[in-house]
């Protein structure tokens, strides 16, 4: 018994998406033209790779380059849901150009590291949403990416060019800021900009970005300015967006908060 859904991401050209759910099925042995990031959501999947047997749960990214033979199926009888990055070579390649490498390729087929898989795993479920913020996805994805390849290891942006970035977008935080726009300015390709961005500050751009929203918003709330005009103000896509973020970020909401600064 399976189900199967495969869908294309409008972030990137050259990534492709699947949730599949499978029970008492198993895989035969095959390849893929293009690398895999796979990792499973619930149950757990037998992996098998160059003759080595292991479960692939929770926890655990399995990570396959094209052309390696492999096949799997369901580790029992309860079987397994699955979430799979599928990313063509040629975007690979574009990368490892834009640092002025060889192309990389996964080190190892399984790495068992939790918070990477549930950077991925919430990636994946925000890329499966039509109105997740295609910047954010972009630099969010990028950044799995770097954090799954071998990658030359990425020198931190100088602070006065972090400055300049923190400057251009606390002038417009309502704007969506692309990773191109922000690297251009510097001169450097996207993938260069985040990779060193990320290196100065433990964070992508877009991820910093968003915390600059919420700062913002703070000092308007604090300032008794109403909740829905503070978020459009400061880049939210809507007032639930903005709810949302409000409470992961400082664990009660706008309105409390602005209540409580009066």
């Amino acid at each position: 018994m399976s189900s199967v859904k495969y869908w294309k991401s409008g972030t990137l050209s050259g990534l492709e998406l699947c949730l599949a759910e499978h029970a008492g099925f198993s895989y035969g042995r095959h390849i893929h033209l293009d690398y895999h990031l796979g990792l499973v959501e619930a149950g757990a999947q037998k992996f098998m790779h160059k003759g080595s047997s292991a479960p692939l749960a929770s926890g655990q990214l399995s990570l396959l380059n094209p052309d390696v033979a492999h096949d799997g199926g369901s580790f029992d009888e309860r079987g397994f849901r699955v979430r799979v990055f599928s990313i063509a070579p040629e975007l690979v390649a574009g990368l490892a150009d834009e640092l002025e490498q060889p192309q990389p390729f996964f080190a190892q087929p399984l790495i068992h590291q939790p918070r990477l898989y549930h950077r991925a795993l919430t990636l994946h479920r925000q890329l499966e949403q039509a109105n997740t913020d295609p910047h954010f996805a972009e630099s969010r994805l990028l950044a799995l990416l770097a954090d799954c390849l071998p990658l030359q290891s990425a020198r931190p942006l100088a602070p006065p060019l972090l400055a300049r970035v923190r400057e251009r977008l606390l002038d417009d935080l309502d704007q969506p800021h692309s990773l191109a726009e922000l690297a251009s300015e510097l001169g450097l390709s996207r993938f260069q900009f985040l990779r060193q961005f990320k290196a100065g500050l433990d964070m992508t751009p877009h991820a910093y970005l968003k915390r600059l929203r919420l700062e913002a918003a703070k000092k308007r709330l604090a300032a008794g300015e109403p909740v829905l005009d503070t978020a459009l103000a400061t880049g939210f896509f809507d007032q639930a967006h903005f709810h949302h973020a409000f409470v992961a970020a400082y664990r009660l909401t706008p309105a409390r908060f602005r209540a409580q600064m009066q």
